[in-house]
């Protein structure tokens, strides 16, 4: 693969909506200077590439990593198949993936791991980078299951962009 695979631009849209939630200055032709992203978003304070998909879990991971890696980026792929989305996390400098998060909390970006998987961080996604977290974003576990609603946009947004 020569770089990122195109995108409908109804999923460019939802990583556009999601690096702008997250904030920070956004670049939104980061193959300009960075070959192979394009049809990315780059957040250049959190040196964090956003990408989307339409392809199920786990399907480009190496793909996707190696662009990521070639530039020392963390990278952020939302997986889009149908009115929620799924988030692939991968952090650079531990050659690590973090799969089939879920977006937590609407006016926040946080993403929590599956429910079946042990032992693996919550994330914040920040203007200045990835924080990860062993604990939940609420200091106890009740407030966090009362607030564990996975953050959705409009069917009609999600099935645009799948």
């Amino acid at each position: 693969m020569s770089g990122l695979p195109w995108i409908k631009p109804a999923t460019h849209r939802a990583i556009m909506m999601l690096a702008a939630n997250i904030g920070g200055p956004i670049d939104i032709a980061p193959e300009l200077r960075f070959p192979g992203t394009q049809h990315a978003v780059l957040l250049e304070g959190a040196n964090l590439l956003i990408a989307g998909t339409r392809t199920g879990p786990n399907i480009g991971l190496y793909d996707f990593g190696a662009v990521a890696r070639q530039h020392g980026m963390d990278l952020l792929l939302a997986r889009f198949s149908g009115p929620i989305a799924s988030y692939d996390i991968y952090r650079c400098d531990a050659n690590k993936w973090f799969t089939a998060y879920h977006r937590v909390f609407e006016d926040r970006p946080w993403f929590c791991p599956p429910g079946d998987v042990v032992d693996q961080p919550f994330i914040l996604a920040h203007r200045r980078g990835l924080l990860f977290a062993r604990h939940a974003p609420f200091p106890d576990a009740r407030r966090f299951e009362a607030g564990h609603s996975p953050a959705t946009q409009s069917d009609t947004q999600w099935q645009e962009a799948a």
